[in-house]
């Protein structure tokens, strides 16, 4: 096998081995592809073009055929499981040991991971299952963030969510909707716990926090949904995710230099902020299927930079894991180069629900009770709050 960081210098991209000799005629491999649906539209109709272009005219792979699931069969393992057909899916790395405890996934050893060597090892080394066997490749990393205008000396003083949470009561600001993930990760990070709800329980919930947090929602001039178009400038600050940066700018025409960010101020309990990462997983039916050399080769080359280049020309300021991209992308966009300083900081975890032990209850229902526990809660200090009125378009 060739040297991969050759191939990289030569601007290549690595053509790996390929089985397309064994088939003759009209015998065609199929291979089940499921991306991740909440990203944009337009990143997605670009991102499988460029794909389909390496894969059918630079990998020559003629006789296999790519087909991509549609948001109805696969939606990241937020609401849907993994079948038996699927070859190669990207998934939220929330679940990795529920779809590892339960067969979803093949563990990769790192010399399968051609382009091991273009992602940030920090980030590999998140889903790393066993001495240097994976549970798939990191593709994107995301981060809940505060966006503030670069003249405000004071939000970019900000420490604690505590801080935070003082200054918020004396100004409008706007938010992306605070869904029970989100509620659910704040209060975790006041109170300084590990994302590991496994272990709240209602009289440990902690009161004082839950009632300062429906105070700081109800400070919020706008909860937006992730479709809602919004405007920076009616608001002080804003908390959204990476990718809202491309609304922000598309609505009020800012300057990138007018935009500063932030991971969410810490909890004087917690210095790691929390983000969400995705993956590319290999399922373990492609072994009997005889897919699997056709799915590796498939998951290698989405990750590689030739190919992420292309994929990220436009501005949809999602942040890859791949650290060539993500430099090239830093060289032209000043946004980008703050995002990668984000992902090579090593002061995040990934959000990674723990595995079940000795429990007939299943990771995603003990998530889904812990939620539901504490916006119960919640839902007892904000009683009397009004819901925001949403912006107008």
């Amino acid at each position: 096998m060739q040297n991969a960081d050759n191939n990289y210098e030569n601007g290549e991209i690595q053509k790996l081995p390929s089985s397309d000799h064994f088939l003759s005629g009209s015998n065609f491999v199929t291979l089940n592809v499921a991306l991740f649906p909440w990203a944009s539209n337009e990143h997605l109709s670009e991102y499988c073009q460029v794909i389909e272009h390496y894969w059918y005219n630079i990998l020559n792979n003629r006789y296999v055929r790519l087909n991509w699931l549609t948001e109805d069969e696969w939606d990241g393992g937020y609401h849907k499981i993994p079948q038996d057909y699927f070859d190669v899916y990207v998934y939220d790395a929330l679940y990795i040991n529920d779809y590892a405890s339960r067969e979803w996934l093949c563990k990769l050893d790192r010399t399968e991971i051609i382009y091991a060597h273009e992602i940030n090892p920090n980030v590999l080394s998140l889903i790393e299952c066993e001495y240097e066997k994976y549970y798939g490749i990191p593709i994107y990393g995301c981060f809940y963030l505060l966006f503030y205008r670069s003249t405000d000396k004071e939000l970019a003083s900000m420490k604690t969510f505590e801080d935070l949470m003082r200054v918020a009561s004396t100004r409008d600001f706007i938010m992306r909707k605070p869904g029970g993930a989100i509620k659910t990760l704040s209060y975790l990070s006041i109170v300084g716990s590990s994302y590991e709800t496994i272990h709240i329980t209602e009289d440990g919930l902690d009161q004082n926090t839950i009632h300062g947090l429906s105070e700081f929602y109800r400070c919020s001039k706008a909860f937006l949904d992730k479709t809602d178009r919004y405007s920076f400038k009616q608001s002080s600050f804003y908390l959204g995710f990476t990718e809202d940066i491309n609304t922000m700018l598309l609505v009020d025409e800012m300057d990138l230099e007018q935009i500063e960010f932030m991971l969410i101020p810490f909890s004087q309990h917690n210095h790691q902020a929390q983000c969400w990462l995705d993956c590319i997983g290999i399922h373990p039916q492609t072994k009997l299927r005889h897919t699997y050399d056709h799915s590796l080769q498939l998951a290698n080359l989405m990750t590689c930079s030739n190919v992420m280049n292309e994929c990220m020309k436009g501005r949809y300021y999602l942040i890859t894991t791949n650290r060539i991209t993500l430099a090239h992308l830093s060289s032209q966009n000043s946004i980008y180069t703050k995002l990668q300083s984000l992902i090579e900081s090593q002061l995040f975890r990934p959000l990674i629900l723990p595995p079940v032990i000795n429990s007939t209850i299943s990771i995603r229902e003990r998530r889904r009770q812990a939620i539901e526990l504490f916006i119960a809660q919640y839902i007892k200090q904000t009683q009397s709050v009004v819901r925001p009125k949403q912006l107008s378009s």
